[in-house]
């Protein structure tokens, strides 16, 4: 063989293995993810592109062994753009517990016969792990039964009646130099607000005159996350509970009799679940795609934790105006 014939094999082979480690990194170690609006505002903000650290908590093996990115059948055809067409089961290198308050990526589950990493991505934070209990009231959240300091960055919803409408943005004019977007709700106006935010309008408003606090239906509920490493003791209490957990996401099923479990017609009083499961919340109150709508989070739904803000930009402005310098490399647990 040639010299010339030589250098080109060696090129080739270079920029295959090179592409080889760029997938398997991208794979198992770190991703780049775009926050979506409304999700983790304004801890978040849309547009910031952030480092998720994969390997953080376990590495989750492909549920396919070959398949065609960004399409779920091979284009111009029903074949499934991957094989096998089933997805495997998930697995896990190995599994360490997301911690209380850490920032992450998951897939949100839909149950659709597709392989979990298919699923929409979604960043929230989480507030409860294997074993806790969770309450919120309101705008207060408790685990096991502690009241927890949350962050000042959280978004909530306010109502301003019509009459002190004027009063309510010229104070917020004062602040940020322009009043928040609003909904009109019959004869009041509904305002998002951070909890730095209000409580920068205490100090110029007169309490009778700030907005006021709205519970959202979501937002008052207790449970008890399910022990991971040990056995889950089956009560009256939490038996439907379980029940739904395990027939959505463990390897067996249940059947929900009155308040007794039962397993192949056997009844069963504890369960050793086969991974964590977590409760998690979007900052932003507001949004639907945490907990309070979904439920637990299984572990093998958890893509990874958000390490850093690489980048991030305003998709409302234009140039080097919609770069936000300052977000650059900011941690992303606030």
């Amino acid at each position: 063989m040639s010299h010339r014939g030589s250098t080109i094999i060696g090129s080739i082979v270079v920029v295959v293995v090179a592409l080889l480690l760029a997938v398997l990194c991208r794979i198992f170690v770190v991703e780049m993810y775009t926050v979506a609006p409304q999700q983790m505002e304004n801890t978040l903000l849309p547009g910031d592109r952030i480092m998720v650290e994969k390997w953080h908590y376990g590495v989750r093996l492909p549920q396919s062994y070959i398949s065609m990115p960004f399409v779920d059948t091979i284009p111009g055809t029903e074949l499934p753009a991957r094989w096998p067409g089933t997805p495997l089961p998930c697995k896990y290198l190995w599994i360490d517990v997301v911690e209380h308050n850490d920032v992450i990526a998951y897939n949100y589950p839909t149950g659709e016969a597709k392989p979990i990493a298919d699923f929409p991505t979604v960043v929230a934070r989480c507030v409860g792990v294997p074993g806790d209990i969770i309450e919120v009231q309101g705008d207060m959240l408790y685990i096991n039964d502690e009241p927890i300091e949350q962050s000042l960055l959280i978004t909530e919803a306010y109502l301003v009646p019509d009459t002190l409408l004027n009063v309510v943005e010229a104070a917020m004019d004062t602040l940020w130099g322009e009043s928040l977007p609003r909904q009109s709700v019959g004869e009041q106006s509904l305002f998002y607000i951070d909890r730095y935010g209000y409580n920068r309008l205490t100090t110029i408003l007169p309490s009778l005159q700030l907005p006021q606090f709205v519970t959202l239906p979501q937002d008052n509920y207790r449970i008890e996350l399910p022990p991971y490493g040990s056995d889950a003791v089956v009560t009256a209490t939490n038996a439907a509970f379980y029940a739904d957990i395990i027939n959505r996401y463990e390897p067996c099923k249940v059947e929900l009799r009155g308040d007794e479990l039962y397993r192949d017609g056997n009844k069963i009083t504890t369960y050793q679940f086969t991974q964590p499961y977590y409760w998690v919340l979007c900052d932003n109150r507001t949004a639907s795609t945490d907990s309070r709508h979904f439920g637990v989070l299984p572990h093998n739904h958890v893509i990874g934790r958000c390490g850093m803000i690489v980048f991030s930009i305003d998709a409302q402005r234009r140039g080097f105006d919609s770069w936000r310098v300052e977000r650059f490399f900011q941690h992303c647990k606030l």
